[in-house]
């Protein structure tokens, strides 16, 4: 497999050249920006420029992308594959831009890899490719062989060979034999259980246990969440309902118990809205199995477990999944799909706005992104009713696509010219500034020597 690097920064600078070096079935690497003869020489990697990398037959490589201002080159590429290396927001960068087009840019990914466990849990949320770049296993895991060169793997590394071995050559389904994500959630597991014993009063460290217990479907979840829940009280954390509590009931759910699990959210349902979705709850929980799949659905979208409300979503053929399917889509920043299934909805008619509560193309609340959906160990989210306008999503869908007349028809139609469309047309230049900032760093940055 051949690749090319579009990096944030410049080669000498470069975080991942022990990953670039381990890379499977590894052929040709080209490195969009500088680098000098002699280190191309001793990488292997050859320098490009960006007219020689649009030179290139870009369905012959795998994209290793690690900022998200690189989406629109993403796009306009068309790779074999893209694998996005996920960062936290850099120092002088501007937070809400970034983690925006970030989450884009991981929603469009056909594999992820972080060094953030933060970003991990968060994309375990979202999607199932994801890979954590980082480990705690003093083991060496296998044996990789390059040229005269002998790497000897560590946990991690092992699991990133091989899920991107698995892009192009998928793997026989086996039920005996564990997938590359199971074994890492399962390294993670060990890990904070370990981690509860050595700091038995720390609550944090018991609710990650209970995130990664929750995320392999193991029932003793229920077990660390509640030892975190009570130091959480011990230490006088008293808002922790949301945070901590709400999560028993996800569960719950997935333990089939959605008796228990609609217990379990009202407990935490507050404001008017919570008290609406707990009452919509209990009325599916009297009704059949559609309802029943419907409340296990919003049960884990409330607790910003987008990937397992979709996978059930996705199977429902009924209005209200598919309506509810559009907001997780958006909620997820899975946006080409949320489009996408709006228009299959305005065709068939269960698109309109009383029913789909996006008011067609008015769309819903917010303007410059999209929820902040930080999963099980983040804090607390914001109801997916929060997400950006349709409109907006088809402008910017249309600006990363090059499409800058059409983004700017898009972001009219949403708000107007009044202080909104300002706001969105300051946000296009932003990220067109971002774009061109960065190529200018990484591709006319100083040669060193």
């Amino acid at each position: 497999m051949n690749y090319i690097v579009l990096s944030r920064v410049s080669w000498e600078d470069y975080e991942y050249k022990r990953m670039l070096e381990l890379l499977p079935d590894r052929g040709e690497v080209c490195f969009a920006g500088r680098m000098t003869p002699a280190r191309q020489r001793s990488s292997g990697i050859r320098s490009v420029t960006l007219a020689e990398l649009y030179s290139l037959n870009a369905k012959e490589y795998t994209l290793l992308v690690s900022s998200p201002y690189w989406l629109p080159d993403v796009l306009a590429l068309q790779p074999a594959y893209t694998v996005a290396l996920l960062e936290l927001c850099p120092e002088g960068e501007d937070s809400v831009l970034w983690d925006k087009y970030s989450a884009l840019l991981a929603a469009k990914a056909d594999l992820a890899g972080t060094t953030s466990e933060r970003i991990y849990l968060e994309q375990n949320l979202r999607r199932k490719g994801i890979v954590y770049l980082s480990g705690d296993q003093p083991l060496s895991y296998g044996l990789l062989r390059r040229e005269e060169q002998l790497f000897f793997l560590s946990d991690y590394e092992a699991i990133w060979n091989r899920a991107l071995t698995e892009l192009w050559q998928p793997p026989v389904v086996s039920g005996e034999e564990a997938g590359w994500l199971d074994i890492q959630r399962r390294h993670r597991t060990a890990f904070y259980i370990s981690m509860c014993a050595k700091m038995p009063l720390q609550p944090s460290v018991h609710y990650l246990a209970a995130s990664y217990l929750y995320l392999r479907g193991d029932e003793a979840a229920s077990l660390y969440l509640a030892q975190s829940f009570e130091l959480m009280l011990l230490h006088d954390y008293t808002d922790c309902l949301h945070s901590h509590y709400r999560f028993f009931s996800a569960i719950e759910a997935k333990k089939g118990n959605l008796e228990h699990a609609v217990r379990q959210y009202e407990i935490t349902a507050f404001t008017a809205g919570e008290r609406a979705k707990a009452a919509q709850m209990r009325q599916w929980l009297s009704g059949g199995e559609a309802e029943h799949e419907l409340l296990r659905a919003e049960i884990f979208t409330v607790n910003e477990d987008g990937a397992a409300a979709n996978e059930i979503l996705s199977r429902l053929s009924g209005p209200e999944a598919r309506q509810r399917l559009l907001l997780n889509y958006i909620g997820t920043f899975q946006w080409e799909k949320a489009l996408q299934l709006y228009e299959e909805m305005e065709a068939d008619g269960t698109a309109a706005a009383e029913n789909t509560g996006l008011g067609g193309f008015a769309g819903i609340a917010g303007i410059a992104g999209a929820p902040e959906i930080p999963g099980l160990a983040g804090g607390t989210a914001p109801a997916f009713e929060d997400a950006v306008q349709l409109p907006v999503i088809e402008g910017t869908l249309h600006l990363l696509y090059g499409r800058r007349h059409d983004a700017i028809r898009s972001f009219l139609r949403s708000a107007g010219a009044d202080q909104g469309a300002r706001q969105l047309f300051a946000e296009m230049a932003d990220m067109e500034e971002a774009v061109q900032g960065l190529r200018g760093r990484v591709m006319d940055g100083e040669e060193h020597a």
